[in-house]
This record gives structure tokens, sequence and C-alpha cells, in this order.
């Protein structure tokens, strides 16, 4: 069972000392006969059960603050406590670099009416080409071909070596340029314009300046 409240218990006390005041009331007026016979003393418990009245409603009204003063038990922490919202993830920033540039393609040489068609791949990375038509088969072409290579590649200039015994490849020269005795070293300016011809054997110091005069537009250079 559960305990009594000390209002409630007192108030009880002060219930049951009132009944036995009562009772003893009740017993003496009966044996006396009349309301002059009432003894005082059994007035006494009836006097005592107003402080302890007053005593009750004290603690009833103490409880009853004490009561409404009290906070309600606080929330358990994990129940208030909430997950924070994952931050969304951060968008990669746009590069700012500029792509590389592509380079640029080179133009498409356009050659000059009656220029062979042969000497345009050299003529698109060369200002100037050396040509030499000479016969593979003569001692004296032999020096005239190793000589014509290394003055083209002192003077930076592109070259190409001509047999004069395949018509199919010397043919645009000999017919375009008058080409009759081999060997022959001509020089073509961009864009396909014959700028100097060296008819017979020359060493590659006399073909280097005569590629670099061709370059320089300085006119044309024969030898027999």
């Amino acid at each position: 069972m559960e305990q009594l409240s000390a209002p409630v218990r007192i108030f009880g006390l002060v219930a049951v000392l009132g009944a036995m005041a009562m009772g003893a009331y009740m017993m003496t007026a009966g044996r006396g006969g009349g309301a002059e016979s009432v003894d005082n003393s059994a007035l006494a418990p009836l006097k005592s059960i107003r402080p302890a009245q007053t005593v009750a409603a004290k603690l009833s009204a103490h409880n009853s603050a004490t009561a409404a003063g009290r906070k309600a038990p606080a929330a358990p922490a994990h129940a208030a406590a909430r997950p924070k919202a994952q931050a969304a993830p951060a968008k990669p920033k746009a590069s700012s670099a500029k792509p590389a540039a592509k380079p640029k393609a080179k133009p498409a040489v356009k050659l000059a009416k009656g220029t062979p068609r042969t000497i345009a791949g050299q003529l698109a990375t060369h200002d100037v080409v050396v040509v030499l038509l000479y016969d593979p088969h003569a001692r004296v072409d032999d020096y005239s071909l190793a000589e014509a290579q290394l003055g083209a590649k002192d003077a930076g200039a592109g070259f190409l070596a001509v047999d004069v015994m395949n018509q199919r490849q010397a043919s645009p020269f000999t017919t375009a340029y008058g080409v009759l005795q081999d060997p022959t070293v001509l020089f073509f300016k961009r864009p396909g314009k014959l700028a100097l011809k060296l008819v017979g054997y020359a060493d590659h110091s006399t073909i280097a300046q005569a590629a670099k005069n061709a370059a320089l537009g300085l006119g044309t250079v024969e030898s027999a």
C-alpha cells in the first residue's frame, strides 16, 4: 500500500480525536441530566483539534505550492538532439585555364605556273629549294650529288635529287627549264619561281652561296 501524505494522516488523527471527544461528551451529558452538569474537562479534546486542523491546512497549502513549483522532467538528451543535415558536397570550380592554342597549320603552297609539283613538299618548309639533275652512272655526278647536298644544308635550303635517266622525274625540269646537260643545279624560290641555275660541277660552298643569293633575289648565276 502507498504511504499517506502528512496532511491526510493529520486530518485522520483529528477526526479520530473529534469522535472520541464527542463520545465522551455524550456520556457525560447523559449522566448529569442537564447542561449544568456538563464537565468542562470533556471539552478539552475539542480545543486540541483546532491547532491540529490549522497545521493540516498549512501542510496542505505547502504541498500544493511545492507541487505547482516543480518543473517537468527534462527530455532525454538523445531525444532532443537531432542529427545535423550534411552539407552538400562543394561543386568543383570551373577551370579558368585557357586551352592551349592549337598550332596553326602551314598554308598550302601555291606553286607558280609551270613549277614541277615534285618540289611542292620542299617549298612548304623552305624558302629556297636546291634541285640537282644528275646521272647516277657518271663518276663526276657522284661528286656533284655529295657537294649539292652539303651546300643546301649549309644554306638551310631544301634539297631534291633528280635522276636524268628517269624521264618521268626529269622531264618536268628538262622541258620547262631547258636542262640539256648534267650535272645541273636549279634554285627555286617560293612559291616556285626559278631564281638561279648552275650548269656543270659546283662545290658545296658555291651551291650554299648561290642558295643564299636566290633567297635574297640577287639574279641568275650560270656556269658552263
